[in-house]
């Protein structure tokens, strides 16, 4: 009988536990896309950059795995001109839930097959902003696949700092590189 008890506790601690060991050592998948964070005026989290040796990086709002939840506005293509947002655009609302959480990305190879060095090297990131789906900074991009814009729901997106870009490819950073197919995994931050 006291052994039976005992099952029935531990199962239920290890049930309990099952949560939180699966995020712990979760891995997604995604796509990485770069920002020049130090050129903003703001991000949602406050500090423009990651702390700690790490790197500044947006989480997508609709992302499955990574979202720190949706922005508040709503797709008015009346607030683009051309690729951009018209003048005196103001971005949305976006949660502050997930501000300073840490991932490692890894380089798992240039998005859409583009081809680019670096295969398996990691960085670490910190959420410092949201990468909201409903912002004319994104939406207004209609030339750019949603998987690059923080725009597809079934994909987990991470706009980081340029300046990660040389640690995750061995190339620096120029507009026109390629956006890079990650592999994302909660860490604690250093």
């Amino acid at each position: 009988m006291f052994s039976l008890l005992l099952s029935f506790i531990f199962a239920g601690c290890a049930t309990a536990a099952l949560p939180g060991l699966r995020y712990r050592n979760a891995n997604f998948s995604g796509t990485a896309t770069f920002n020049d964070y130090s050129s903003q005026s703001g991000t949602v989290c406050g500090p423009m950059k990651g702390v700690n040796g790490t790197y500044g990086a947006a989480a997508g709002d609709i992302s499955p795995d990574i979202s720190g939840g949706l922005c508040f506005s709503n797709i008015n293509m009346g607030n683009c001109q051309n690729e951009a947002p018209v003048a005196g655009y103001e971005a949305p609302a976006c949660p502050t839930s997930n501000c300073g959480l840490c991932y490692q990305v890894t380089n798992l190879g240039g998005f859409g097959g583009s081809g680019i060095g670096g295969n398996g090297s990691s960085v670490i990131v910190q959420i410092i902003d949201s990468c909201p789906s409903v912002s004319a900074w994104n939406y207004c991009k209609s030339e750019v696949p949603a998987n690059e814009r923080c725009g597809n729901p079934n994909m987990n997106s991470l706009d980081i700092d340029q300046s990660a870009y040389a640690a995750l490819t061995g190339v620096d950073f120029d507009w026109g590189v390629p956006n890079l197919n990650i592999g994302i995994s909660p860490v604690h931050c250093p």
